[in-house]
């Protein structure tokens, strides 16, 4: 299962909020019946990932939809195939490290 984060930023629109924009997005991602979290600097979405990127790419389009000439789109992706993972289960195994000391001094996170 893939966990992909997105982030649509439609330029030169002409103001300083991008709300409105980030609701076309969204709506589009809510259409497709994909898991998803909206964070405050995107959106990560969770299932096949054939099924993310073509939401996404619609994501993408939504802005155009809406009359922005350039759009911005950042995607990363965390693509493991050895067990099924979801954001908040990714969140728990590292909150629980903490709480044991298992992460304490072993390097970068």
């Amino acid at each position: 299962m893939a966990i992909v984060e997105v982030s649509v930023v439609p330029l030169g629109t002409g103001h300083t909020s991008l709300s409105s924009h980030v609701a076309g997005a969204l709506k589009v991602v809510e259409e497709s019946g994909l898991r998803y979290e909206l964070t405050g600097m995107g959106t990560i979405l969770y299932g096949d990932l054939d099924a993310i990127l073509t939401v996404v790419r619609r994501m993408h389009e939504s802005c155009f939809d809406r009359g922005v000439q350039r759009v911005l789109t950042q995607v990363r992706i965390d693509d493991r195939r050895d067990k099924t993972n979801t954001p908040q289960e990714k969140v728990a195994s590292v909150r629980q490290k903490m709480a044991t000391g298992d992460g304490e001094g072993k390097g970068s996170p």
